[in-house]
């Protein structure tokens, strides 16, 4: 029994020592192991909102517009105005354009000469359609006042590619989605992506249906989401294409006031 323990000690003895020699041959002069520490990368958090509606409005029909403004201010409504052909404005237009925008609206950009931006750099090259359809917009405007920072595809028309160099130049882009399909099925919610879909609200659309809007706005509330429409000429009597009836719009806009949805600018999605 004590020459087990005797031998159990010398075992011992061996192993701290060999221990020893192994530290100082890896760790001469008293240096000591780095020790290195996994950093932590903290994600942002992401800011949250409420359920809401966006309402958008396409081309340049500032006076109609104006117009809406007047009748539906009351709501608290928040629009973005998508503004094309802005060369051919009336000073009394931009002039109207300014006092949207001081009602606390968006007006953002639509293209300064309107092309199908898919057909158009398809046939003469993304620099050209750059150049000749979004950089001449936004010094136009800029130079009277309006820093815009969304876009809307004219026609809806656009592919992947597009929407990569678009959002180099704004911070949300807005293409359209159609038909009347389930309300968990559309697209026409913001999900989080700087490229986002309106569906129409102008009474030619074959989806214009007031109670199935409603239906889709109980979904953004039921789901905390944001639902996004768009339209383009807002008048008492829609009686052409691309025309959103006041009554219709009046009507949605109350009933986004009486649910509890709140009104969202295009603008205001770039900040979650």
């Amino acid at each position: 029994m004590k020459s087990f323990s005797i031998r159990r000690i010398v075992a011992i003895a061996i192993v701290t020592v060999s221990t020893i020699v192994v530290w100082v041959k890896m760790y001469p002069e008293g240096k000591t192991p780095e020790v290195k520490i996994k950093k932590t990368v903290v994600k942002p958090i992401k800011k949250s909102y409420k359920p809401g509606v966006i309402f958008s409005f396409d081309d340049n029909y500032i006076d109609d517009w104006y117009v809406a403004d007047k009748l539906l201010h009351h709501y608290g409504w928040k629009a973005t105005f998508f503004v094309t052909w802005y060369g051919s404005l009336t000073e009394d237009q931009k002039v109207k354009l300014h006092y949207l925008k001081d009602r606390g609206h968006d007006i953002a950009a639509h293209g300064y000469n309107h092309f199908n931006a898919l057909k158009y750099y398809k046939e003469f090259g993304m620099e050209k359609y750059i150049k000749d359809d979004i950089l001449p917009l936004k010094l136009a405007m800029a130079k009277d006042g309006f820093d815009v920072h969304s876009f809307a595809y004219p026609d809806g028309a656009r592919d992947s590619t597009l929407d990569t160099e678009l959002l180099k130049h704004f911070d949300i882009i807005r293409g359209t989605t159609y038909e009347e399909i389930p309300p968990e099925s559309q697209f026409c919610y913001y999900e989080g992506n700087r490229v986002i879909y309106g569906l129409g609200i102008d009474d030619d659309y074959k989806q214009f249906n007031i109670p199935y809007y409603k239906s889709l706005m109980d979904y953004a509330k039921a789901h905390n989401k944001i639902v996004i429409f768009y339209g383009h000429k807002t008048v008492p009597d829609a009686d052409e294409k691309l025309e959103t009836p006041l009554s219709a719009l009046e009507e949605l806009c109350k009933y986004a006031k009486n649910t509890g949805l709140k009104f969202y600018k295009v603008d205001d999605l770039a900040k979650f």
